[in-house]
């Protein structure tokens, strides 16, 4: 089985969390019954844990994965918890970080908040 590169799962961790923030602020600024909001947000979900999943896993949320590789750490796992054993730790980290604010950013310049 092929390894995943490093800029291969740094960029499916970003886009993923790019397109869930993107997809959040659309339905939840949309005039959609309060009810249909939480099921798009979950198909969202589902359809980016399809695509990224085999990639990387889908971390989307740093704290998902740095949470358990802390305490992984300190309960003396070492160097298999943190940097881990390719050295990627930081990918799941500073890639949904980034695809959370480039989601963000981008969906602020296409859409036109009805408050101001």
């Amino acid at each position: 089985m092929r390894q995943t590169g490093i800029s291969h799962a740094f960029l499916g961790e970003a886009l993923g969390a790019a397109f869930l923030v993107m997809v959040i602020f659309s339905v939840t600024r949309a005039a959609l019954p309060s009810w249909l909001q939480p099921l798009l947000v979950g198909a969202a979900i589902a359809i980016i844990i399809s695509v990224v999943a085999p990639l990387t896993q889908a971390g989307l949320n740093p704290a998902r994965d740095f949470g358990p590789r802390l305490v992984s750490y300190f309960a003396g796992w070492g160097q298999i918890a943190i940097p881990g054993p390719q050295q990627g730790f930081w990918i799941y980290i500073l890639g949904p970080i980034t695809g959370g604010l480039l989601g963000g950013g981008i969906i602020s310049l296409f859409t036109r908040d009805s408050e101001t």
